[in-house]
């Protein structure tokens, strides 16, 4: 691997004026615990010539609420977010991914902001975080900004932030009565594996049991981006919840995903496994909800 520099700024605000004097590029990339990035320099799929350290930043390891919102400073690490009081049992769906995400090692390490700015279909927040309608606040010298999420991910390790901005965290609304959330994720093992799949489904529904609100989510809709399937959400929205509602998704699930084939698995595998597991994380809501 070839030598790069490593700069580790005092203080958040010294590290805001410094990318805004030395601004991110092909080159030079933000780190925190670099369980992500090292590798890929490692591998060749990405050139570095400077490292500017985030982990010292302590300021941006938090988990809290704030007027009906919850909020995870970008440094937080999945065991920081996975322990924290505030991710009650309503928000049981992140330990559910975290189960999956990796070992200790990783998890200790792993940090929120890090899966974020990934912006790839192996992080397994991002498929949560979409269906919680999470939006992200940016930071840079002179300015602040607020985006939902959605608008963040531009593509495959594509994403909305300037050279001279850092995320700083990730909000959503705190799970509302009679709503519920959860995921699932398909790989080679169980655990310490990039999915072949992931899915999230959050769901709301009124005291008749019709869905209000719907949102799936999948690592890969539209080729190797993390998105949500608005097509198949809408069938969902003013029916009924109960299994026999889940049928009628499948051609429309089907129709909406465009997955590709990679050396892991093919596209129709991808798309077969999709459907089994919507109904997995539709059934489990199903059952939060207690709807028979």
């Amino acid at each position: 691997m070839r030598r790069f520099d490593m700069y580790v700024p005092a203080n958040f605000d010294d590290l805001l004026a410094y990318i805004d004097e030395n601004p991110t590029s092909t080159e030079t990339h933000l780190i925190a615990n670099g369980s992500d990035i090292i590798n890929r320099i490692q591998r060749g799929q990405l050139k570095a010539r400077t490292l500017v350290d985030l982990s010292g930043l302590g300021e941006l390891n938090y988990v809290k609420k704030d007027n009906g919102a919850i909020k995870i400073g970008a440094l937080t690490t999945i065991s920081d977010l996975i322990n924290s009081p505030i991710i009650d049992s309503s928000l049981e769906v992140f330990r559910e991914a975290a189960s999956k995400f990796g070992g200790p090692a990783i998890r200790n390490v792993a940090t929120v902001g890090g899966n974020i700015c990934a912006a790839s279909s192996s992080e397994d927040l991002l498929p949560i975080l979409l269906v919680l309608d999470a939006k992200i606040r940016l930071r840079s010298k002179r300015n602040e900004r607020v985006i939902p999420l959605e608008e963040f991910l531009k593509g495959k390790r594509q994403t909305d932030l300037k050279p001279n901005e850092i995320l700083v965290e990730t909000m959503f609304e705190e799970l509302a009565d009679r709503s519920a959330c959860t995921f699932e994720k398909v790989g080679m093992r169980n655990s310490l594996i990039i999915a072949f799949v992931n899915c999230a489904v959050y769901l709301r529904a009124d005291e008749r049991s019709r869905i209000l609100e719907a949102r799936i989510a999948f690592n890969r809709v539209a080729g190797k981006t993390p998105a949500r399937a608005k097509r198949t959400e809408e069938q969902l929205k003013g029916v009924t919840v109960t299994t026999d509602t889940l049928s009628c998704l499948e051609p429309v699930l089907r129709s909406e995903l465009r997955t590709t084939s990679d050396f892991r698995v093919s596209a129709e595998y991808r798309s077969d496994v999709a459907w089994v597991l919507l109904k997995r994380t539709l059934s489990k809501c199903i059952r939060e909800l207690g709807v028979s």
